[in-house]
């Protein structure tokens, strides 16, 4: 086939071959996507209903300090103890620490401190500052922290 149009004055059309491989190539790449955004959904989704298991550690150290004056400007000081999330916070002058990490799910708890309480809110479970269950469904207590006053730091582990 030749470069130059026919007498007509129209333009060869390309071939055949070439158009069904450019379009399976643009068809394949549009399934990659929608694949990968398939298995990260079902990652992300599976994550949120199965978490780590009690007891997996992620990381983190076994102890952690934080100054004393953290407590007085903040109601609740959260850090991370053998990967999981805790809350250091005063109530009624002790020192408590609590894991933020609610026992029917996994959802994290929020600190109410004008209510005294930690809420849930993925299901509405509510504890007390000592992490009994006030309302359910939490089937457990919050998982309780060794909270310390050294001088001026607090040490959780």
């Amino acid at each position: 086939m030749s470069d130059t149009p026919p007498a007509g004055g129209l333009a060869p059309l390309p071939d055949a071959a070439r158009r069904k491989f450019l379009h399976r190539m643009y068809n394949m790449t549009l399934g990659f996507w929608a694949l990968g955004g398939i298995a990260a959904t079902g990652y992300v989704g599976g994550r949120y209903l199965w978490p780590t298991r009690a007891g997996q550690v992620t990381g983190g150290e076994r102890a952690v300090t934080i100054p004393v004056a953290d407590l007085s400007d903040k109601p609740i000081v959260k850090v991370l103890v053998e990967g999981q999330p805790v809350g250091v916070f005063r109530y009624h002058d002790q020192v408590h620490a609590l894991s933020l990490v609610c026992t029917h799910l996994g959802c994290l708890v929020k600190w109410e401190p004008g209510q005294g309480e930690f809420l849930c809110p993925c299901h509405g479970s509510r504890y007390d500052p000592n992490g009994a269950v006030l309302q359910g469904p939490a089937p457990l207590p919050l998982k309780r922290y060794d909270a310390r006053v050294s001088g001026t730091t607090v040490i959780v582990s």
